[in-house]
């Protein structure tokens, strides 16, 4: 029902020196059909050089779509290792005595994406409260405090459109969050033509309701537009709703999704027979360690057992979640550009493995969400061969889509591969490991972008290229 209009940018470099491939076989498969297309399909030999098999524009950048994500999860295992938990804590700021905490609760947030589903969140809230509890605490005379120096600054990038932010595939990460920083806003057309439409939300959310029931002849047409108050507890709803159409459910951005994460801990904590005396505060000065005592710590599951969301589903929070983990854990800061230059300079070090140079890539995100987002087919090859080196290599080669499995379930018929698909409007693109389990696999990455015509003219563009590619390999 909503209203998402996602318009790609698209920038290009120099092309970088790269060997061509030694066989004639190897036939471009861009049409002439006003799209930019640039491919690299490669070997690794046993001197970890890369064996060019079929190349077109690889040099150039592109937008990558959700192939980025094959950046940050490759940036977060080199960096935090396949076995990083995300850590979220309560400490007291005063003194603990006969069961009363005289003075404020503070949470530490963590950044932990795991909270993702409701029945999770309720979980993590739940074991942290019965921790405090079994610490003897029954009552606190202060705050709830939510310790917002962890991650200050700007949540996502500024170029994220006004189509990606308000919905779950575009929520701005959150240090602190239950369900994905979502919430669920039912919607019906009013009973008459003109009324305005049936709107129920969560009952701490203020709805600003101007979205108009127009009649049947609108059907299909209506619009949506969900506007959420940062910061606030309030959501604005315009456009239209045709008659005809059923209610419907959408899962909205939450607008405050710390002061509701917080108010779900003081409903665990009251459950856990803790009485809270103050209010919930979100603070912007951190609490010297010295002057608290920790109570609570919740963890969550290791980061190798949520690499399937992220590259085999690509969900978008998931992926801009780890950017904030970057941003805390490597680069200091807690700050969303900060976890992004990370991954930027990760891809920078990439050794060369023979390709010669590369344009720099231009990072806006971790999901690849943002059409800003620039990086090369070579680049994208350079990672995949270097990871298939790594010790983590395996983790997210299990982690990629199979044939029918995932994002490539929409794809046609494909050969055995490992891979991740990304797709924006006019982009598609598909970047892994061709015949994963043969002695001698093919790293790719192929993009289409401002493709004309449907989608799925460039999945078959692309799934003709790897079956090639399959039977240029086997002949060498």
């Amino acid at each position: 029902m909503a209203s998402i209009h996602l318009f790609v940018a698209i920038g290009l470099a120099a092309l970088a020196v790269l060997p061509t491939p030694d066989t004639a076989a190897a036939q471009p498969l861009a049409q002439d059909d006003g799209a930019h297309h640039g491919y690299l399909a490669a070997r690794v030999d046993n001197d970890g050089q890369l064996q060019v098999i079929d190349d077109l524009q690889a040099g150039r950048l592109f937008v990558p779509a959700s192939v980025l994500k094959l950046a940050t999860v490759a940036a977060a295992l080199e960096h935090l290792g396949a076995g990083y938990q995300w850590v979220t804590r309560l400490t007291a700021l005063g003194a603990v005595r006969d069961g009363v905490v005289d003075g404020d609760l503070i949470i530490e947030p963590g950044a932990d994406p795991t909270w993702g589903a409701e029945a999770d969140g309720e979980a993590g809230l739940a074991a942290l409260a019965s921790q405090v509890r079994a610490h003897g605490v029954t009552r606190i005379t202060g705050d709830l405090v939510v310790d917002g120096s962890r991650f200050p600054g700007r949540p996502h990038p500024l170029d994220r459109e006004f189509g990606d932010l308000p919905y779950r595939h575009g929520t701005p990460p959150a240090a602190l969050a239950v369900d994905e920083a979502t919430i669920e806003v039912h919607v019906a057309p009013g009973d008459a033509i003109g009324r305005p439409a049936l709107v129920r939300a969560p009952e701490d959310i203020e709805v600003i309701n101007h979205a108009t029931t127009v009649g049947r002849e609108r059907h299909g047409s209506g619009t949506l537009d969900f506007m959420p108050v940062w910061g606030t507890d309030t959501l604005v709803l315009r456009g239209e709703y045709p008659i005809s159409e059923p209610a419907a459910t959408v899962a909205a951005s939450d607008p405050a999704p710390f002061r509701r994460a917080a108010r779900r801990l003081r409903q665990a904590l009251a459950a856990a027979g803790i009485v809270l005396d103050g209010g919930l505060v979100l603070r912007a000065r951190p609490v010297p360690a010295s002057q608290s005592t920790l109570l609570a710590e919740h963890r969550s599951p290791a980061l190798a057992e949520l690499l399937p969301p992220i590259l085999t589903d690509s969900r978008n929070w998931y992926a801009d979640m780890l950017v904030l983990a970057l941003a805390r854990e490597v680069a200091g800061s807690g700050r969303f550009e900060d976890g992004v230059e990370v991954i930027s300079r990760f891809l920078d070090e990439l050794p060369g493995m023979g390709l010669g140079a590369a344009p720099e890539p231009q990072l806006q995100d971790g999901s690849g969400l943002s059409q800003t987002n620039l990086v090369s087919p070579a680049i994208v090859v350079r990672l995949l061969a270097h990871a298939s080196r790594q010790p983590w290599g395996r983790a997210l080669a299990d982690a990629l889509a199979t044939p029918g499995t995932g994002t490539l379930a929409a794809w046609p018929r494909l050969p055995p591969v490992a891979a991740k698909t990304g797709t924006l409007r006019h982009t598609v693109a598909l970047a892994g490991i061709l015949d994963p389990d043969s002695d001698t696999p093919v790293v790719f990455c192929y993009f289409v972008n401002h493709y004309p015509a449907q989608r799925t003219a460039a999945r078959r563009e692309i799934a003709d290229a790897l079956a090639r590619w399959q039977s240029t390999a086997a002949s060498r």
